[in-house]
């Protein structure tokens, strides 16, 4: 579905749905399924394992060292020691550290519900639970929300290996090359006051300052614009929204996008790159559809100059393989980015030479380019992108349109951005009059995009929530109607999603991103369970996979969030005594297929970069093949991620075994058994087993802390509503101990803890700010009300 296609669609299926659609509608239209929602309450006591959880661990582990000492005097210490040193389960191998005891609220929820997750028990990671489980013996539950965040921790190592061995030199080399061209041609220019010249200035200053921030330091020019050069880059360090100067047209930018968050943070070089390509990806040339159209042909003008250089200095073929590597990342529905890319701008240029002192005929060149862009909703957004402010009358129905849009390394169409950006002002329309709802939500994309029906009763509940009676009311967020828009996005991106479903799962599709395939994988822990048993048919466990598939998103969006285009609001030692898997087969086979196109990925779309890489020894405009450790470097992670796809067959046939309830074979008994694995003489025995060799950067990074943040939508202050503006954040904290009792036997694994908040206009956090506020926030309300106690 291409982009003009999507906004189509949305249109034509919110006139069929309506915008009289109420609360009420949307829950009788999505209703939870819950056919097991009637078993009986299990009592604990009756289920196996549950004398393993409801132990003291001092007096458990005195028993145990009673127990040894009578078996070393009946059988002998030999005798003793075979047992503890081999591989299978035996009651003197228990010496249990943690303590599992319930208490009440926590014991009654789990009987009740199947599942209950408990806050007073955090870890500082997955693996480190999955330790604490396979060194005091206990029957593991190999969670969902574990393997995604080694998915997440693979993917983002693995992102800043290639920005920093592969993009940010290349950029460098695209932005030097190419401003190169156009110091030539300014000082080649025969008039000093034709358009063209003026044109040539402004490309300049936007090249130099991208350079610049790249590099950390003033690139110099051959003019007088470094007053204007430092201005703009004085804004960019400002990280506030600011009136800037760009491209001989005054606009609204916010700078604040401009901080760097994430992985970004971690080191001077990544600040620089982020911050370049930031200004690359944001910073676009409005070139028709305006509301000044002298100005849109002016833009237009240097767009097509731009270009022009670009391909001078034999650059645009790089851009265009950087454009290729970031959408086969990042990029939904296959649309690239959301605005005209060079390669498409130039399929649209005469052959002619673009140089004239006539002025007129080269207007006359741009307005024929200008309409084919119109004609063809060419760059047209589909995603508002920056402060606007809306100019309808107050009586008008009709959302705002946007410009066509050129960028030179533009952020690419994400749903998630999409589907904010039709939850919120101007786009919100209810009993023929545009809401006032400024602030989407979390729970908007797991109902709309994911597809899990029990997210539906959170929303209407907030819809028709009063400040007074709803502790966690958000105003221009609650207490306004918005079930149409959210029914015909449904409806949309259910269609989208359903026409992959001819694409085998087995084997990866050239087409489809990275990005994308993660957020099917999400959308398989909607479906139904294979598995009959009740745990997980009802509206709790939904609720728990909610979280789960929430929390996989923020990762998600932490990962991307310098390519994915975010969205404005208008102003206006032992081992486990029994192990299980998350019941999702489907899951698990597109997690598969995720890790193989990511190798597939590393073949076709990096490969051809790494001839690109910068030696600095050289000129800009020669290519130097990448080094033999280069290439050994991504030959070993394609390995890691063929191997990533071989682990996720393997939990794959061991879901479909247990759902139908057969005997699993002795390597998959075996694979249950070393999740985590201890073995004796080794150095670093905290971290064998298969799930710490799920982690790219290295086995010992499952072990490590993960606190993150990202920032998914912005709210532009708007003084008419009375608005101050905002930020939406979502945060994932450190991984929860959570309980599972499936046919009376009882388990143990680590579940996500996630948080949703807005904060200040033009303030947004890195990792490190939110893991310090941390303390003092709360999970959403609806997981409080399910599984979390």
């Amino acid at each position: 579905m291409g982009g003009g296609d999507v906004g189509a669609a949305f249109a034509a299926t919110l006139e069929r749905v309506g915008t009289q659609l109420t609360s009420e509608d949307l829950v009788k239209l999505y209703p939870v399924s819950c056919a097991q929602e009637t078993d009986a309450p299990v009592k604990l006591e009756d289920c196996k394992f549950f004398d393993l959880f409801a132990a003291d661990p001092m007096k458990a582990r005195g028993d145990t060292e009673r127990l040894r000492n009578e078996a070393k005097q009946q059988h002998g210490a030999s005798f003793v020691d075979q047992i503890l040193t081999s591989t299978t389960h035996h009651p003197l191998k228990r010496m249990q550290t943690t303590d599992y005891r319930l208490k009440p609220d926590e014991k009654a929820n789990l009987e009740a519900n199947g599942v209950v997750a408990v806050e007073r028990m955090p870890a500082e990671s997955f693996a480190d639970i999955y330790y604490r489980l396979y060194t005091d013996d206990m029957p593991v539950f190999v969670t969902a929300d574990s393997i995604l965040h080694a998915w997440h921790r693979s993917f983002d190592a693995f992102l800043v290996d290639t920005e920093i061995q592969i993009l940010s030199p290349t950029l460098d080399k695209i932005l030097e090359s190419t401003l190169s061209k156009c110091c030539e041609a300014i000082i080649a220019t025969s008039k000093d006051d034709s358009e063209a010249r003026r044109v040539m200035v402004d490309v300049e200053l936007f090249l130099r300052v991208g350079l610049s921030l790249l590099r950390g330091e003033l690139v110099d020019g051959v003019t007088e614009n470094t007053i204007e050069l430092e201005r703009l880059l004085a804004f960019v360090y400002s990280e506030e929204t600011k009136e800037a100067d760009i491209l001989s047209s005054k606009r609204i930018v916010d700078f604040s996008q401009f901080k760097p968050r994430g992985h970004y943070t971690n080191s001077e070089e990544l600040m620089r790159y982020f911050r370049a390509m930031m200004w690359l990806g944001t910073i676009d040339f409005r070139v028709a559809g305006g509301e000044k159209p002298e100005e849109d042909l002016y833009q237009l003008h240097c767009a097509v100059m731009l270009v022009h250089f670009l391909r001078d200095s034999q650059a645009l073929k790089i851009v265009e393989k950087v454009d290729a590597l970031i959408s086969s990342l990042v990029a939904d529905g296959g649309m690239g980015a959301d605005s005209l890319s060079p390669s498409q701008l130039l399929r649209l240029l005469p052959k002619e030479t673009l140089f004239t002192d006539d002025d007129k005929e080269t207007l006359s060149m741009l307005k024929s380019i200008q309409n084919r862009i119109l004609e063809k909703r060419l760059g047209a957004q589909l995603i508002n992108g920056h402060p606007r402010v809306e100019n309808q009358p107050p009586t008008s129905t009709t959302p705002m349109s946007l410009p066509s849009s050129f960028a030179l390394l533009g952020q690419r169409f994400v749903w998630s951005s999409f589907i904010f950006s039709r939850l919120v002002f101007d786009h919100v329309i209810h009993n023929d009059e545009k809401q006032k709802r400024r602030i989407p939500s979390a729970v908007d994309i797991a109902f709309t995009l994911f597809g899990n029906d029990s997210a539906a009763q959170v929303l209407a509940d907030r819809m028709n929530a009063n400040p007074q009676r709803f502790p966690e009311f958000v105003p221009f967020r609650d207490g306004i109607q918005y079930s149409s828009n959210l029914v015909a996005l449904r409806q949309v991106i259910d269609r989208e999603f359903d026409d992959e479903g001819d694409i085998s799962e087995d084997s990866p599709d050239e087409k489809t991103s990275i990005s994308m395939l993660w957020q099917r994988a999400l959308r398989a822990l909607s479906r139904p369970s294979p598995n009959a048993a009740g745990t997980f048919h009802s509206n709790v466990w939904q609720k728990r996979q909610l979280n789960t598939q929430l929390a996989s998103f923020t990762q998600l969006r932490h990962d991307t969030l310098l390519y994915a285009k975010q969205g404005y609001t208008f102003v206006c030692g032992c081992e486990y005594a029994d192990g299980m898997v998350d019941p999702y087969p489907l899951f698990w086979q597109r997690m598969g297929k995720l890790a193989k196109q990511m190798e597939m990925m590393i073949e076709r779309e990096l490969s051809p970069l790494v001839e690109f890489s910068y030696d600095q020894s050289r000129q800009p405009s020669q290519l130097d093949f990448g080094s033999h450790q280069t290439d050994s470097k991504y030959l070993e992670a394609r390995r890691f991620f063929r191997c990533f796809a071989e682990t996720m067959q393997s939990i794959e046939e061991i879901a479909v075994l247990q759902a139908e309830h057969r005997p699993l074979g002795e390597s998959q008994v075996n694979f249950l058994r070393t999740v985590m694995e201890e073995r004796f003489g080794s150095g670093g025995s905290r971290y064998c087993g298969w799930y710490p060799g799920l982690f790219f950067e290295s086995r010992e990074d499952s072990g490590k802390s993960d606190v993150i943040v990202a920032d998914v939508h912005t709210d532009s202050p708007s003084t008419i509503h009375g608005d101050k503006g905002g930020v939406l954040h979502l945060g994932v904290g450190n991984p929860l101990m959570a309980f599972f009792v499936v046919d009376k036997v009882m388990y143990a694994g680590p579940v996500f803890s996630s948080y949703e908040f807005v904060t200040p206009i033009d303030e947004r956090l890195t990792d490190n700010e939110f893991k310090s506020k941390l303390p003092s926030m709360r999970m959403p309300d609806w997981a409080h009300q399910s599984y979390l106690c």
